[in-house]
């Protein structure tokens, strides 16, 4: 089944490719618009190593982070009129930060860098259709931290029981999906162009790091972390005044 879907992924990011290259040599002399773009995603369906993890946590009677993975994305948007293709910095974050002194508790983000892209298959006065493929390449953190309260003479006879401790995982994620813009005529004095835009999009790792590793261990028996997830966005892109620009090819 994932050979399928690589080979699905595969065949679909040729198609972009073609695509892009097409619009590169057909836009020449003609001019694209810059924007940038803020999004809230949140993973849909139940992703089974995160609740490995979490199990883990309950197992060792550490509180665990939320159950439901969520991002802030923050992307640079360029478009034609028959493309668009979007950088992304991902923010993601999962941690619950109610504290009880009695129990340590789990905290799990993410940071990383992506690109999406996608050639317009409906563009309307009002709608834009896509179908956006891309990748992202992430860096996720599982920290482990006490908050119970302690005298001086505790912390410096039993430094190691205060310390939280910090493990790090990481996978490049290939992502595919549906995507729809809504084109608004928002603040006409400041911005040229303002979309509502919603996509829904399954990440699946194709590269992982395997094993949980901190500064000079590797543990075992802890379940690592894979993306494989539905995952819906809803954001807001922001062409402001002044933003078209000439296209100058991509090999030049």
């Amino acid at each position: 089944m994932k050979n399928k879907l690589l080979l699905c992924f595969t065949l679909a990011f040729a198609h972009v490719g073609i695509q892009a290259q097409d619009v590169a040599d057909t836009t020449t002399s003609k001019t694209y618009n810059s924007g940038f773009a803020v999004y809230a995603e949140i993973g849909v369906l139940r992703n089974n190593s995160f609740s490995g993890i979490r199990d883990r946590m309950r197992e060792l009677n550490i509180r665990p982070f939320e159950s439901v993975m969520t991002s802030i994305v923050l992307a640079k948007r360029r478009e034609t009129d028959k493309f668009y293709m979007e950088h992304r910095l991902i923010l993601a974050n999962s941690t619950k930060y109610n504290r009880d002194k009695d129990m340590p508790r789990s905290m799990f983000r993410g940071i990383g860098i992506g690109v999406d892209a996608s050639p317009k298959f409906v563009n309307t006065k009002r709608w834009n259709v896509l179908v956006p493929l891309g990748w992202d390449l992430m860096l996720y953190q599982l920290r482990i931290k006490n908050d119970q309260s302690a005298s001086l003479s505790q912390v410096i006879q039993n430094p190691g029981q205060f310390k939280s401790m910090r493990l790090y995982n990481g996978s490049l994620n290939l992502h595919g999906g549906v995507g729809v813009d809504y084109k608004m005529n928002f603040l006409p004095r400041i911005h040229d162009k303002v979309y509502i835009s919603a996509k829904a999009t399954y990440h699946l790792p194709v590269l992982r790091r395997g094993l949980w590793r901190g500064e000079d261990v590797t543990v075992n028996d802890l379940p690592s972390f894979r993306a494989n997830q539905l995952y819906a966005q809803l954001g807001l892109v922001f062409f402001p005044k002044g933003s078209r620009k000439v296209w100058r090819g991509m090999h030049r």
